[in-house]
């Protein structure tokens, strides 16, 4: 009985990991950057700074 209970609960952790790993349907990632302020302010070169980062590390999965 213990056999059976254990095997019941592998299949059933199988089950539950299968489903959360399972491949989504990939959508683009969208990151939003509010500001009110000119590019070549601090606060914009910031942001463009930010974008280049994202679109390096990313490998264009987070698009521009």
């Amino acid at each position: 009985m213990k056999i059976a209970t254990k095997l019941a609960t592998l299949i059933i952790a199988l089950g539950i990991l299968a489903i959360a790993f399972e491949a989504p349907a990939q959508q683009p990632i969208i990151i939003k950057f509010s500001h009110v302020v000119a590019v070549d302010t601090p606060k914009g070169n910031g942001a463009e700074y930010f974008k280049k980062l994202a679109e390096e590390r990313t490998k264009g999965c987070v698009p521009s």
